[in-house]
């Protein structure tokens, strides 16, 4: 059966429509000389006619590709580019330079055609293989060939990313032995258990050629936005004093949790009250500033990541990564327009999918532990705490502190379940993405999980 499963798939591949492809890319605009590392890009097309063109960039591992782990990175949004996870979150070996760029207060934008390009030192293809995906389609440099396939779903787009890792395997066999990983950030929290479940579902029901999956890694997971994540949020701005203990037990006593049904007045003036306080503070990272259009800095974070509208959208640059000419119009780092217009949110909560994980011999860093930052308030800590806590798993390392250069770096609790492991730890001083804000500390973390080392 299942050789008969892998024969199909080559098939499919031999008379695919549009052929997959994948490329070797030596140089990058902005980047003085010859790429120090291997970068792929390519394309592999999925769905019924193969209407889906997923974009890839596949780094190899530094360290020692052939055996080191592959890690599937999808990033959130939905509709970000992966070049966000490679430049601004440190997971990537390349960021951008500001020196000597002139950023115009006036119309938020970088006075620059083609930004400059340097090594990331704490890049976590130091010890692993990444590969980033664009998706779902709409995302970055990944298109369909007709409108309709434009529009799709939590579980549509799941599902094809699943037969893209698939395919992949099956064009690059020399990576199917490595462990393999399914990363994400925010977003995909809700993304990441799914496909995971799906390739575990897979290699136990032979639906699909079997892939050597061990675990997966989320940072600062959306997990089920009206219940935990919610009542995660409320308890937190407390718990750091934005808000009152008055307020608080008043909230409580009023609303019940979730504080999601407003069922009284009393109620309904409370929640408008604890939106009204942490209304002022970035989401994102509540020790930064928040930024709108009316605040155009230098100093805001939004608008240092504009710089990648420039990079992206140069000529040279689409040359040099093997996009497909006319494919993709105006390239933006996040598709606001997908959003809106052709993605629907189908999945409420992933919570049942790391239930169901949980009796399998799956190892979860959610930050590949489950990891958050401990100044964010979108997908706090306290709210990934409570729905842990429901998994119902055993306690093997209980709340203590972890180190890097002999500080703090955050907080780690280890969890079991039979085979089935997971990591949670705080990054301290992090933002929503934890290693866009602290990348040394991420790297070691990420570095020491996938040894089986202690934090």
């Amino acid at each position: 059966m299942k050789l008969l499963i892998l024969l199909l798939i080559l098939l499919m591949l031999i008379l695919s429509p549009i052929n997959s492809e994948s490329r070797l890319v030596k140089y990058l605009p902005g980047f003085p000389g010859n790429l120090p590392f291997k970068l792929h890009t390519g394309y592999v097309g999925v769905g019924k006619g193969e209407e889906v063109q997923l974009f890839y960039y596949f780094i190899e591992s530094e360290r020692d590709p052939e055996t080191d782990p592959l890690l599937l990175w999808l990033t959130g949004g939905p509709g970000c580019t992966s070049l966000s996870a490679i430049y601004f979150e440190h997971i990537g070996p390349l960021s951008f330079n500001y020196t000597g760029v002139y950023f115009n207060r006036t119309t938020s934008t970088w006075e620059t055609d083609l930004p400059a390009l340097q090594l990331n030192p704490y890049s976590w293809t130091k010890v692993s293989n990444i590969l980033f995906l664009e998706s779902p389609v709409g995302t970055g440099f990944s298109y369909a060939t007709n409108a309709e396939s434009y529009y799709t779903t939590d579980i549509k787009s799941s599902k094809q990313i699943y037969e893209f890792i698939q395919k992949f395997l099956m064009e690059h066999p020399q990576f199917a032995k490595n462990p393999l990983y399914v990363g994400g950030s925010s977003y995909c929290g809700l993304i990441v258990p799914f496909i995971t479940q799906d390739i575990v579902n897979g290699n136990e029901g032979e639906t699909g050629s079997h892939i050597n999956i061990k675990g997966y890694v989320l940072g600062s997971p959306l997990t089920d936005p009206f219940d935990t994540d919610r009542i995660g949020k409320i308890k937190f701005v407390h718990r750091v004093s934005l808000l009152s203990d008055d307020l608080y037990e008043s909230t409580k006593v009023s609303c019940g949790a979730p504080y999601w049904n407003v069922s009284s007045a009393e109620c309904e003036n409370n929640v408008q009250a604890v939106l009204d306080f942490v209304a002022p503070l970035n989401d994102e990272n509540m020790l930064e500033p928040k930024c709108d259009n009316s605040f155009p800095s230098i100093w805001c974070r939004k608008n240092y990541n504009l710089i990648i509208d420039n990079w992206a959208n140069n000529p040279q640059v689409r040359e040099a990564l093997n996009v497909r000419e006319g494919t993709v119009g105006h390239w933006t780092r996040c598709n606001q327009t997908l959003k809106t217009q052709s993605y629907m949110t189908t999945m409420i909560s992933s919570f049942g999918y790391h239930q169901y994980l949980t009796n399998r011999p799956i190892r979860a860093l959610i930050y590949g532990l489950i990891n958050s930052g401990d100044q964010e308030l979108s997908a706090t800590y306290v709210g990934i705490l409570r729905w842990i806590k429901r998994l119902d798993v055993v306690i093997d390392d209980d709340w203590r502190p972890w180190f890097v250069n002999d500080l703090v770096a955050g907080y780690v609790t280890k969890y079991s379940n039979g085979h089935y492991n997971l990591t949670f730890t705080t990054v301290k001083g992090a933002g929503h993405c934890p290693s866009e804000y602290k990348p040394q500390e991420s790297l070691a973390m990420f570095q020491r999980w996938l040894a089986h080392s202690s934090l």
